[in-house]
């Protein structure tokens, strides 16, 4: 039986707004995923069954963007699927039929009332076949079996873009025993061929094959996006039906449809209820090396969540390494965001080995000192122009290590790791360096180095050129961990006195952040306008990653951000009462990026404020916990379902915006909380 549940009933999952809103998510640990709303409409562009990554683990396109079921009963067509088009129907209307939607240890399902029959309907991914599948449960109420028909729709474009003119055909083979190949040609928006497998393994191992699939050749057109039009993005597509499969589904009985880019899949026979089974025991097993079987509902929720943001990245040598996307859907793999979010992904959940391969898969990567901002899904090649991606990367190799116990691996890292610290005392790109007061100053007109980092043509919306106080707080923390690191290598002993010497002299040189009138950190000093006074929660990353702040001055800054910047699971990235503050995130690119950082809260920046407050042990700050326990539970079932969004409006009711899934808001709250 599943272990964590998250259950909407009829109410919310068969209701189009309701139901639209909610969104869940599975993937293979590739790169490729499955994306959709509880009650079947899609609503992005992104939403599909099988959205590939053909250079895993970006590179991902729009390749089975749904695949709509009907069942026949007594020579009537009853429809599982829905569908909005551009002039606003919906039809079919399979949504009605919905009784009920839970996560079942994050593996989506739907429990479908048609009168006749209950079906419960699961999407899960198989990971080495880089596949979906599809699977239809007849209930053993059933007093007959049942014919199913599944049509096959596909695409082939990058999933960032839509192709409602689309004129290409897929060449489509079908095969003996429920087999077929569909082979997507390149395209303006696909520059090579894509091939995927189908399989529809037999009802049991012994089985005959019952399965009958037919080609088909039919663009349907004009479906319409909602949350895209929401945006202020091209908002209609169109999908090619390439493939019917008809089966029959006994009472009792669990059938699968397979899609995928393997061609094992050619030669797969494992049944539907075996897959399930296979799914559940993964998923299982996880919570058990995570030692969270018996952990709060919202924890265990968090840990499963965890793991769809981890992927395969091959490296340099042609072994096998590890990333951590970003988000979903739209995120690749970032630096900043990567080691942000790798404590609570990777460590909290006790998978040290997969931390470690995915710091050392950044590290193979430096340039100048600097790490991969991100890997773009376009062209793949690294981007560098993160200030502070490099310094968190220290930090986390330096948890990797306390929290696996393997220091033999921690030096082994250290020739790149000082390369950073070497590149800052010098000097490398973007006017990033150590100045002679040891903080820490970055920056170029035109360019976002640090977190917040939106940007409209030429405008940077939030300019922190100077000293932000994060890098300097990030700059401490690596100082700090690298003089522990090299105290006992005899390769690099004799640096240990001049990083201790380094991180002093910063160290005493925050002084200058300190502002008495605001009692918080200001946010930058030394930009081209003088200090920068206003109260914004960068200054989390100083007191989260530097305990030895002045008690005082920590007192009065956690007090200042719970009093101007906090809400129920996020911080605010600008109070209500300043100038500028945007309480709403919405609207076009524009409307939200003007948003982005001055007024939007994030909840990733939540788990930088429990890990920042010292006091958390008194009876405030547990009822605050308390607090953030129930405001989560209720954001698993909002949004993306299970997980946290990226980020909520700063106003109220808060609602959750941007990325559905989101990396370092799952890993930095599973972290603190734990």
């Amino acid at each position: 039986d599943p272990i964590v549940r998250i259950a909407l009933d009829r109410r919310l999952a068969a209701d189009l707004t309701e139901g639209s809103r909610r969104e869940w998510l599975t993937t293979t640990g590739s790169g490729d995923y499955a994306l959709g709303t509880v009650c079947g409409l899609a609503t992005r562009r992104y939403h599909g069954l099988l959205i590939g990554a053909c250079l895993s683990p970006i590179g991902r396109r729009m390749l089975v963007p749904f695949v709509d079921e009907e069942i026949l009963v007594n020579n009537q067509r009853i429809p599982l699927a829905s569908r909005r088009w551009a002039d606003g129907t919906v039809d079919p209307d399979g949504y009605r039929r919905i009784d009920a939607f839970e996560l079942e240890d994050g593996i989506p399902t739907w429990t479908i009332e048609t009168g006749t029959a209950r079906i419960e309907r699961r999407i899960v991914m198989l990971r080495d076949e880089r596949a979906v599948a599809i699977l239809w449960t007849l209930a053993t109420t059933a007093t007959a079996p049942l014919r199913l028909e599944a049509r096959v729709f596909v695409e082939h474009r990058g999933h960032h873009q839509v192709d409602p003119d689309a004129d290409w055909l897929p060449d489509v083979a079908i095969a003996t025993g429920g087999r077929a190949t569909i082979v997507l040609p390149a395209n303006r928006l696909a520059n090579t061929d894509t091939t995927l497998f189908i399989a529809v393994p037999n009802a049991a191992p012994n089985a005959a094959p019952d399965a009958e699939l037919t080609r088909a050749a039919t663009w349907w057109r004009r479906h319409a996006l909602r949350e895209e039009r929401a945006r202020g993005y091209d908002a209609t597509g169109s999908a090619c039906h390439a493939v019917t499969c008809a089966l029959d589904l006994a009472p009792g009985q669990t059938r699968a449809l397979i899609i995928g880019l393997d061609p094992s899949i050619a030669s797969i026979s494992i049944d539907g209820a075996t897959i399930l089974a296979r799914e559940r025991a993964r998923r299982r097993a996880l919570l058990a090396q995570a030692r969270m079987l018996d952990a709060a509902p919202d924890v265990q929720s968090l840990a499963l969540s965890a793991d769809d943001f981890i992927v395969r990245r091959a490296r340099g040598d042609g072994s096998e390494g590890r990333s951590i996307l970003a988000g979903f859907p739209w995120f690749e793999d970032w630096g900043r965001d990567a080691m942000i979010a790798l404590p609570g992904l990777l460590l909290t959940t006790r998978r040290f080995d997969d931390a470690k391969l995915v710091i050392e898969t950044f590290l193979e990567h430096i340039r100048d000192g600097l790490l991969p901002n991100r890997f773009p899904d376009e062209t793949s090649e690294p981007e560098y122009h993160s200030a502070d991606a490099p310094l968190l990367a220290i930090i986390a190799a330096k948890a990797t290590a306390e929290a696996s116990g393997d220091w033999s691996w921690m030096r082994r890292q250290l020739p790149a790791l000082l390369s950073i610290v070497d590149a800052y005392i010098n000097g490398t790109r973007h006017g990033i360096h150590a100045d002679d007061d040891g903080l820490i100053r970055a920056g170029e007109p035109g360019l976002q180095l640090t977190w917040m980092d939106a940007k409209i043509g030429d405008l940077v919306v939030t300019a922190r050129m100077g000293k932000p106080i994060e890098l300097s707080g990030l700059w401490i923390a690596s100082l700090n961990a690298l003089s522990l690191m090299v105290a006992d290598d005899p390769r690099y002993c004799a640096r240990e006195d001049d990083l201790n010497a380094r991180a002093r002299r910063a160290t005493v040189s925050l002084a200058r952040f300190w502002n008495p009138a605001t009692e918080c950190f200001r946010d930058l000093l030394d930009g081209p306008n003088g200090n920068d006074d206003a109260v914004r929660p960068n200054q989390l990353f100083l007191l989260a990653h530097c305990p030895d702040i002045p008690v005082e001055w920590r007192e009065k800054a956690i007090a200042t951000i719970k009093r101007e910047l906090a809400s129920p699971i996020a911080v605010r990235t600008l109070g209500p009462r300043a100038d500028g503050y945007r309480g709403r995130y919405e609207g076009d690119q524009r409307s939200r990026d003007l948003a982005y950082h001055n007024g939007t809260a994030w909840p990733f920046l939540t788990g930088l404020l429990i890990k920042s407050d010292l006091t958390r042990t008194t009876s405030a700050s547990t009822r605050a916990l308390i607090e953030l326990h129930g405001a989560l539970a209720e954001q698993l079932r909002d949004g993306g379902l299970g997980s946290v969004s990226e980020i909520v409006d700063g106003s109220a009711p808060y609602e959750p915006r941007g990325c559905p899934m989101q990396a370092w808001s799952v890993g930095c709250l599973l972290e603190a909380l734990q």
